[in-house]
């Protein structure tokens, strides 16, 4: 008696069509992911920046470019380009009430593989009370 093996389909090959279907998909999620980390850390980086500067602007002794550079050096150290940050009132005195800080970046030029979120921009403002005490002239 002669035993009859079953013959299964080949599927050589299978394998390779599952992963060449599979792979850019699994890719895009994890440039998707990276990239929207990146907008997240934009988001953080601004608020920050903005803080430090207003900050920095808080002394009796300080100048605009003070605040500045502080919200300057927190874009710097994260490698935002292109940040524009304005402090108002400008320029800042010792009788300035109040000091403001405005940090704007722009995510397409801070993405590092594609341009998911093009056309907008990345804003933070803060103001903070300084600490202004009535000064005679002589």
């Amino acid at each position: 008696m002669k035993l009859q093996r079953k013959r299964h389909p080949r599927r050589r090959g299978a394998a390779a069509v599952e992963f060449a279907l599979c792979v850019p998909i699994l890719f895009l999620i994890a440039f998707a992911i990276v990239e929207f980390s990146r907008a997240l850390q934009l988001q953080e980086t601004v608020r920050q920046a903005a803080f430090e500067g207003a900050r920095a602007g808080l002394a009796l002794d300080a100048v605009t470019s003070d605040a500045t550079t502080a919200a300057q050096n927190i874009c710097n150290a994260v490698g935002v380009n292109g940040a524009t940050i304005t402090v108002t009132p400008n320029p800042l005195s010792y009788t300035s009430q109040t000091i403001g800080v405005t940090v704007s970046v722009s995510p397409s030029n801070n993405h590092f593989f594609t341009r998911f979120v093009t056309g907008s921009t990345i804003q933070s403002s803060i103001t903070l009370d300084r600490e202004v005490q009535a000064i005679s002239n002589p």
